[in-house]
């Protein structure tokens, strides 16, 4: 109990002890206003001087407590708190005056005396705050300058406000252990400048040297740590040059972004990501459509546990709808769900079920239990090699749980349904794309007959980090020592993080939902330009500290059943409009599917699913995705449909 009390007994002797000190000042800079009028010799000579300097220490304590000077931190002393002595200087200073006039007629106070006073008493006061920070950080330098055995040795990059806070902030052992070596900057005029007392060494250029110098001193650079801010080929580059030279790159936050100044964990490094080299510029999110779609109305999602659905989720709990119903097939990732949005949104209505969207009496009973205003359907089966042997459960998942839910919620009278789609739904070369086509299809063709409920299409590229994508499987054989396996060396991709393509989706979800002439019609997400596969696989290594084909090799295997070396975002039947300006998204109008066809097909196509008869359903799937190319032809021929159906005629 006693060293509990120990700090704060300690805290509270030096808050007395620093305020008894700043009236002791007060005191001296009177007298001394005096000393310099009237000399030392004549002082004595002045009636009453004792009586004015009690006084006027009373009066500079009414403005010091007026103020709240004293809960300004001495450690920590800084501009405002300088601007604080100021404010009670002057104050004291005024007070003291006209008081001695009212009641004295300032006799035996020569004008001279107030104005030395404030001068005296502004250097007074924050010299000993002065002082004292620079005698605690001088403290603190010396008991770390000499033993670095425990600390990372640092180099920064960019002379910036972000650099001088973070060596003034290590050196209070507030960012972590860094021994700050120097600074790069490529501006010649910031070339041999000191700061904090750190030297900046010369530009990146010279990153290499500066590195080899140091290590033949016996100091090895384990970090480079960006302190500017950068574009993603500049940071690619970065990233290239010092997984050349062995070392780790990091940054830190942009402090202008953020108000958490003071924060710890703001001020400590950050690595640099993936999702920093993509280069795409910041979606700034349409709030106020968002809030409209989502705000006090009954909002559920489909595929709640998945990455996308999970992070939709999380995003949707931000705009405050009255219920949210997170639904999906996977009991445990449902239930973590669960736990992370009552942990995070107290507030929140979050009702958890466990649903199948291909089960369409499950759907329906709990459309018509909770009768949702805006429903999101991210449900999906999408792993292309897994999907492509198993065609069946594809067709079930994507094409029939799409229809199901679509169904439920016309029936329930949703307002808005919006469905997750895939750049792979273009041309398709594999059953997973072909379904989520089929699946966008039928969402088309009830959007142009339904009353109530508008139906949004949205797609996207691959999702880094998500369940299945490529990132995942690199980190883990990096990990393994190596080597990347990689299908094909030209082989590209469109990329997004996660919560960037869920607040795409939102924002594109958003705009023109009450748009008559927008039904039908397809939003595909501006997903910037597609990246090489190999190039990722080559900058994760260099992320992770490593060298490409040194350290951590890259093989190629040979492109797998149904993958594309490239993604395409429109179809050549699909007609691109004009899309609203500072949109992130682009509008497509594919061709409409015939709505009776289509039931008729999907009809046929259960039968199909009922005898496992995968050939007939893949055959039927490419009725209603006559652009399909499946990735083995002969399938087609086994079976003949018998019903008169040909390949595209369900199209208007």
């Amino acid at each position: 109990m006693t060293s509990r009390l120990n700090p704060l007994l300690h805290k509270g002797s030096w808050r007395y002890a620093s305020s008894i000190l700043d009236v002791a000042t007060a005191g001296a800079a009177f007298v001394l206003s005096y000393v310099t009028v009237f000399g030392s010799r004549t002082l004595v000579l002045v009636p009453g001087l004792e009586e004015k300097t009690l006084g006027f220490c009373a009066v500079f304590m009414v403005a010091f407590w007026f103020f709240s000077m004293h809960r300004g931190s001495w450690r920590y002393v800084s501009i405002p708190d300088l601007v604080t002595i100021f404010k009670v200087s002057v104050a004291s200073v005024v007070a003291f005056t006209v008081l001695s006039f009212l009641m004295t007629r300032g006799m035996n106070f020569p004008r001279s005396v107030p104005v030395l006073t404030l001068l005296y008493l502004v250097a007074g006061l924050s010299a000993t705050r002065l002082s004292y920070r620079l005698l605690m950080e001088r403290s603190f330098h010396r008991s770390t300058k000499g033993d670095h055995s425990s600390s990372r040795n640092v180099l920064l990059y960019g002379l910036s406000d972000n650099a001088e806070s973070f060596i003034r902030a290590n050196r209070r052992g507030g960012s972590g252990d860094f021994n700050v070596l120097g600074i790069l900057d490529d501006n010649i005029l910031n070339q041999a400048r000191i700061v904090q007392g750190v030297k900046v060494l010369g530009s990146f250029e010279t990153l290499p040297a500066v590195v080899s110098r140091f290590a033949k001193n016996g100091m090895k650079v384990s970090e480079l740590v960006v302190t500017t801010k950068l574009n993603h080929q500049q940071l690619a580059a970065i990233v290239e040059q010092t997984a050349h030279l062995g070392i780790k790159a990091s940054r830190i936050p942009d402090f202008t972004e953020t108000s958490a100044l003071t924060s710890r964990s703001i001020l400590k490094p950050k690595a640099i990501d993936l999702g920093d080299l993509l280069g795409r510029p910041e979606v700034v999110s349409d709030l106020e459509g968002v809030a409209r779609l989502i705000n006090n109305k009954v909002v559920l999602v489909t595929g709640a546990a998945g990455s996308i659905g999970s992070e939709l989720c999380r995003q949707i709990a931000d705009f405050g709808p009255r219920q949210l119903i997170i639904t999906d097939n996977s009991e445990f990732h449902l239930y973590l769900l669960d736990i992370e949005l009552r942990e995070q949104h107290r507030s929140l209505n979050v009702v958890t079920r466990i649903m199948n969207v291909r089960e369409q009496s499950r759907v329906g009973a709990i459309f018509a239990e909770f009768q949702p205003d805006a429903v999101f359907h991210a449900a999906a089966l999408k792993h292309v090699p897994l999907v492509e042997a198993n065609p069946l459960e594809a067709i079930k998942t994507n094409l029939l749980g799409t229809r199901n839910v679509a169904d439920a919620a016309i029936k329930n009278g949703a307002a808005n349904f919006v469905m997750i789609s895939t750049d792979k739904a273009v041309n398709p070369t594999n059953v997973m794309g072909a379904t989520k086509r089929a699946a966008e299809a039928y969402c088309q063709s009830v959007d142009m007959t339904s009353q109530n409920t508008r139906f949004k299409t949205v797609r996207f590229g691959n999702v880094l980090g998500s369940n299945g994508s490529v990132v995942p499987r690199f980190q883990q054989q990096i990990a393994n020592g190596g080597p990347i396996t990689v299908t094909h060396p030209n082989i590209v991709r469109f990329f997004m993080t996660i919560p960037e393509a869920v607040r795409l989706v939102l924002n594109a979800s958003a705009h023109g939902h009450d748009r008559e002439p927008q039904r039908g019609k397809i939003l595909v997400l501006d997903m910037g330009e597609p990246v090489r596969i190999v190039d990722l696989a080559e900058r994760m290594i260099q992320l992770a500290g490593f060298r490409p084909y040194i350290d951590i090799d890259i093989v190629f295997t040979g492109l797998r059943p149904g993958e594309k070396l490239y993604e395409e975002l429109f179809a050549p039947s699909e007609v691109q409009e004009d899309s609203p300006k500072d949109a992130s998204y682009f509008v497509a109008s594919p061709r409409v599917i015939d709505k009776e066809l289509l039931l008729k097909t999907l009809a046929t196509l259960e039968e199909a699913l009922a005898r496992e008869n995968a050939p007939r359903a893949i055959e039927l799937l490419n009725h209603i995705v006559p652009e399909f190319t499946p990735s083995s032809q002969g399938a087609l021929a086994e079976d003949p449909p018998g019903d008169g159906l040909v390949r595209g005629d369900l199209y208007e």
